[in-house]
């Protein structure tokens, strides 16, 4: 039998906390050499744009594949989870809600791995869809002091910052400038739709860990290249779809200001093979595309969360 979810199932027995546990146990296994990512392919046609990635859990005897498609800015995500074994199609779902949860889940183990420990102020470039959960997993592993946001929309950000302020019970403000949301803060964090850099090297203070998790093409770049050259370590969840996507690191390595030999991936940090940080007066720029081996990881968590609770249609497949 296959299992069958949709968004509204998936958002009824998913949460950060469960997703947190997946992607980091999915990344240590990845560290391991246990697990395996496919990176992402795009087919542009006239009317819009599909994508394929997947990747394979090894130690979980399991396979996937995610697709999706952006036609006239309107987003369709699924996955569909193998059985490696048989070759069974264990799960077909929805992933909207999904890649919100694994995308927040992603940047928050980073910080997890990444970040000086303790209490901190966070910075956010970029208030849309994925924005909240960006906040909610930092949330999970590091206590939030107050959280500064910027978005180019005045009403957007005001109402995202009363919005986060009730949901996470911190201090949330918007604030006039992206330099004045980066300016003094321990994490910083980028989810804009942008193709020019949102984040400067001369604004952030020593200590700083900086999360880009928004566009993925070698055309954006979210952070200016005095953030890579000022970057003690670097870090990417993929390195050969960073020479495809990564469009600051891709930039400067062009430019001849740093080489991929120093660009680093924190699957191996998470596995314990290096050390995320050697002080904490380091600057750490990782660079989060998404992969589809943590989309795998995010559907087999549906998958059992939905058994569990017994939510789904099932069908002979």
């Amino acid at each position: 039998m296959t299992l069958f979810l949709k968004d509204e199932e998936v958002s009824q027995c998913v949460d950060m906390d469960a997703m947190l546990g997946a992607i980091e146990s999915m990344q240590r296994e990845y560290g391991n050499g246990q697990a395996h990512n496919m990176t992402r392919r795009k087919i542009i046609a006239e009317g819009g744009m599909l994508s394929v990635m997947g990747g394979g859990l090894f130690h979980q005897g399991l396979l996937g594949v995610k697709t999706y498609t952006v036609v006239k800015g309107a987003y369709s995500f699924q996955v569909s989870l193998y059985d490696a074994d048989t070759g069974k199609l264990l799960c077909y779902t929805q992933a909207n809600r999904l890649g919100q949860l694994r995308t927040g889940a992603t940047t928050g183990v980073a910080v997890k791995h990444l970040a000086n420990p303790g209490d901190a102020t966070v910075g956010i470039i970029g208030t849309g869809g994925q924005s909240p959960t960006q906040l909610e997993a930092v949330s999970k592993v590091r206590g939030i002091k107050n959280v500064k946001a910027f978005s180019r929309t005045q009403d957007r950000r005001e109402e995202f910052a009363r919005r986060m302020s009730d949901s996470l019970g911190v201090d949330v403000t918007a604030t006039a400038t992206n330099e004045e949301a980066v300016r003094d803060c321990d994490i910083v964090l980028c989810i804009a739709a942008t193709m020019e850099p949102v984040v400067e090297g001369a604004w952030l203070k020593r200590g700083s860990t900086v999360i880009g998790a928004g566009p993925t093409t070698w055309r954006a770049r979210e952070v200016d290249e005095a953030t890579i050259t000022e970057a003690d370590k670097l870090f990417v969840d993929a390195t050969e779809q960073a020479g495809l996507e990564a469009g600051d690191i891709c930039s400067a390595v062009e430019k001849g200001l740093v080489q991929w030999s120093k660009v680093q991936e924190l699957r191996h940090v998470v596995s314990g093979a290096i050390k995320g940080r050697d002080d904490a007066g380091q600057i750490v720029y990782a660079k989060m595309m998404g992969t589809g081996v943590a989309d795998v990881a995010a559907a087999k968590l549906a998958y059992d969360s939905a058994k569990a609770a017994g939510l789904g249609t099932e069908m002979d497949w």
